[in-house]
């Protein structure tokens, strides 16, 4: 059982919105009073926010090392093209060998490491995603097609017919900004495709029309800017989206395209929001399952970015369902019920969790940046000296 906990002191923010002074958690998930057996544990100063959600992420593909083949493509089709046939080159041959189990972990850990606890993976639902140890929660409830490039009409349509009203449904739309590209949200609808429950990725090359039609009628449109500006140096009209009444949500997209994790794609997306005038982020959901991450039952996920220019390397604290993942030392002491590895993220010192760090070293693959300290022989751990 997940240890209780009364969190005090911490300006605690859930959009642009400050709530309570205190968290209580009746172990994974976030209570309405003090559990009898909590924890207090004080962390005034600091400023707790809900773990992010990335809204799109191919988690078996960031081991791969950010690739394209041309300055930039007229649509992501060329792309897949250019990639499909390097596969059997280096390094990708290698690294596709990888058990798909170590491949998957390290795109949860890359989320974890930056304070996303939540993922919307757009690949089939591998089994190891939903294991109680895997670093990150991956939405279950969906459905999803790749692109009306590398998928059928008839697949798309069964995919989209499987996924019940209270899913969400996802799609690469618009990927492009040629001619192709331009057509394809009118292909979809022709499908039967837009609904409350879709979900559009990129929608670069959507046009005005198009986004005076969709953008009141889908449940969002997940925007990665890292990797539009790579491929396509192009990046969706975000303006005309949220003017017809849109939402749109940020996504990582893997590392094989992407800058790296969310902490890259926000400076991002505000330099695009400056770019087409936007004063603000009018539009954005942060959390496509709930208003209120932080009401009793939902569950305990925070983080304290720890800087105002955050990154993974200054994140201060990751917690995912009620136990303290990953933080500052001097922080992660605080919790005084768990055991932790001292572990180097970036050059920094952190402290992880064991049963974290357990699996990091079980793992073949390896994060780049982050060195997590050998366990002593006859042990998966040791403690971080207590500081006085």
């Amino acid at each position: 059982m997940v240890q209780p906990l009364h969190i005090r002191g911490a300006h605690i923010r859930n959009g642009k919105q400050e709530v309570a002074q205190e968290l209580f958690t009746d172990g994974e998930r976030f209570s309405a009073e003090r559990h009898p057996n909590a924890l207090t544990v004080d962390l005034e100063g600091s400023t707790l926010y809900p773990g992010l959600v990335n809204a799109h992420d191919h988690l078996e593909l960031n081991h791969y090392p950010r690739s394209k083949f041309r300055e930039t493509y007229d649509n992501a089709r060329q792309w897949g093209e250019d990639m499909n046939a390097r596969l059997n080159e280096e390094p990708y041959r290698s690294l596709r060998a990888y058990p798909l189990e170590d491949r998957c972990f390290i795109g949860g850990l890359k989320n974890l490491l930056c304070g996303a606890t939540t993922v919307i993976h757009h690949n089939p639902p591998h089994k190891c995603l939903f294991r109680p140890d895997f670093p990150v929660r991956v939405y279950k409830n969906y459905g999803w097609a790749h692109s009306l490039r590398f998928s059928t009409e008839q697949e798309i349509r069964d995919s989209f017919q499987r996924t019940p009203p209270d899913g969400l449904w996802f799609i690469h739309l618009a990927e492009g900004t040629d001619s192709v590209a331009a057509s394809e949200y009118q292909r979809l609808k022709a499908l039967g495709c837009i609904s409350p429950k879709t979900v559009l990725i990129h929608g670069v090359g959507l046009t005005q029309e198009d986004i005076g039609d969709a953008a009141p009628r889908v449940r969002a449109l997940a925007i990665c800017p890292t990797t539009n500006r790579y491929l396509l140096n192009a990046v969706a009209n975000i303006k005309a989206w949220v003017d017809a009444g849109g939402k749109y949500a940020i996504g990582s997209d893997s590392r094989l395209t992407s800058a790296g994790d969310l902490t890259h794609e926000f400076p991002s997306l505000i330099d695009e929001l400056d770019k087409q005038g936007i004063m603000d982020d009018r539009g954005l959901e942060t959390n496509l399952f709930t208003t209120d991450p932080f009401a009793p039952g939902a569950a305990a996920d925070f983080f304290i970015p720890g800087h105002p220019g955050w990154n993974r390397k200054f994140t201060a604290l990751v917690v995912k369902g009620g136990l303290p993942q990953i933080g500052d030392p001097a922080i992660m002491r605080k919790f005084t019920h768990i055991q932790t590895v001292e572990a180097q993220l970036d050059g920094k010192l952190k402290a992880i969790q064991r049963s974290l760090a357990r699996r990091i070293h079980q793992c073949g693959l390896k994060e780049t940046g982050l060195e997590v300290e050998a366990p002593p022989k006859g042990k998966w751990f040791s403690f971080i000296r207590q500081q006085a």
